[in-house]
């Protein structure tokens, strides 16, 4: 199952170019503008460049278990829901960095 989706992956990201030389901007200003898998794949850059930080951050706050990977889970799925909506996208990182601490203090 993992090849599959990995598979799909790729396949988006290459009908829709490399996401490598692309800033976070950038990728979820095509995400915002893609659909179905293609977006899925996009997010997928997203969680690979920011999931590490906002698990810190969950975990900082719930420590170890499930409720920090809940919590992780529930930041991106806020992203996801709000893609249309961001702002300023250049600055993904510090919004997912609030939005983690919101959801794990929540959880907590």
């Amino acid at each position: 199952m993992a090849e599959g989706l990995a598979a799909r992956d790729l396949a988006a990201l290459f009908r829709s170019g490399t996401a490598a030389g692309l800033t976070d901007g950038e990728v979820l200003r095509r995400a915002a503008r893609a659909t179905g898998e293609d977006v899925e794949a996009f997010l997928a850059v997203i969680v690979e460049r920011h999931g590490p930080m906002v698990l810190r951050v969950c975990r900082g706050v719930l420590g170890e278990g499930a409720d920090a990977d809940d919590a992780f889970q529930a930041t991106f799925l806020v992203l996801a829901r709000r893609l249309r909506e961001a702002g300023r996208p250049e600055s993904v990182g510090g919004w997912l960095h609030g939005v983690a601490s919101r959801v794990s203090a929540r959880a907590r």
